[in-house]
This record gives C-alpha cells, sequence and structure tokens, in this order.
C-alpha cells in the first residue's frame, strides 16, 4: 500500500520544484491578496479532489490542481509579454506532464489543459494563464498497516479454557526460526 500523502507535504513538494524552474522568480500558493508581484511567477492551487477507484481499502484521491503563470503586461525586461506567457504555459504543459515531485504516494500528474485566465480583477495588471493537471494519490491510511512487527510465536486455546487463569492449557502451535 502507498504511503497516504499530507497536503502540506503535497504543496511544498510542487511549490520547491517550480522554484527548481530557471525561469521562474516567483513561485507560491496563488495569492489571497492583491500586491505587487514579481514576475514570471507560477502559481499554485488545488481546486479540489474526487474519490479515485481503488481495490486495496486505502482511500485514494484524484486532486483537480491549477498552475497560474503570470507575466507583467508592463514588464521592461520581456519585450512580447503575451508570446513569453504562452512560451511559459507551453513549458509548464510539457513539465507538468509525468511529475510525481519525489513523492512517494503519487502517481504521475496528467496535463489535462492550459488557456487564457482573467477570472481575477485583482490580476488585471497581468497575463495569466492556467495550466490544469490531475494527480491520483492515495490520502487515506493503509487499513492493513502492521505496526507489530512479524510475529514470533502463536499459541492456541479452546474456549471456555481461556485467559489467565488456563495459561498452562494453551499450546504452542507456531514459532519463528530464530536467524
Amino acid at each position: 500500500m502507498a504511503k497516504p500523502i499530507l497536503m502540506p507535504t503535497y504543496h511544498d513538494a510542487v511549490i520547491e520544484a517550480l522554484r527548481s524552474l530557471s525561469w521562474v522568480n516567483n513561485a507560491d500558493d496563488y495569492p489571497e491578496q492583491a500586491t505587487q508581484l514579481t514576475t514570471p511567477a507560477v502559481f499554485f492551487s488545488i481546486m479540489g479532489w474526487e474519490q479515485s477507484p481503488s481495490s486495496d481499502g486505502q482511500l485514494n484521491v484524484e486532486f483537480e490542481c491549477d498552475l497560474f503563470v503570470v507575466i507583467d503586461k508592463a514588464s521592461n525586461t520581456i519585450d512580447k509579454p503575451q508570446i513569453y506567457a504562452r512560451s511559459a504555459a507551453a513549458d509548464i504543459s510539457q513539465w507538468i506532464n509525468g511529475q510525481t515531485f519525489g513523492l512517494e504516494g503519487l502517481q504521475p500528474a496528467v496535463f489535462i489543459s492550459a488557456g487564457p485566465d482573467s477570472f481575477d480583477p485583482a490580476m488585471d495588471d497581468y497575463i495569466v494563464w492556467r495550466i490544469t493537471y490531475s494527480q491520483s494519490a492515495a490520502m487515506g491510511e493503509d487499513p492493513f498497516e502492521s505496526v507489530a512487527g512479524p510475529l514470533r510465536e502463536v499459541w492456541l486455546g479452546a474456549a471456555p479454557e481461556i485467559g489467565a487463569a488456563h495459561i498452562n492449557d494453551y499450546r504452542l502451535i507456531y514459532k519463528r526460526k530464530e536467524e
């Protein structure tokens, strides 16, 4: 069974991977307040998740995630911001497909779509492209995980002669060989 993903661990892994891209000057969660942004930037958001089919008893989910490529329209360092934004979105689209961010319990990310995003009025001074991807992950605990380790001995008793008063009535039916 897969090790379950913790939400803060997943967020940190995605953002750290984005920060490792050479052209990205700012990578973080989607900004909650309108402030002057350092660009080019990529912001990350998990839009939701649904249960993913599983036959092992562990809760598996499919995350729906968005990456927002943000370029300043008035940039002095980028000649053609629209083309730069499209190129950056294309780069992220290729980069995200197959990513696991070094985390156990994640299936490779699957690119879904990319396109301009003008939904947030606080971002009107920027060119924003939204890249959507999905990623399946183990989220629940492994219902069969053994925390006790391997058995060393197994003893059998027959009712009603069971319990501490009948300890001498039990018989050894398995003993692990010493290694």
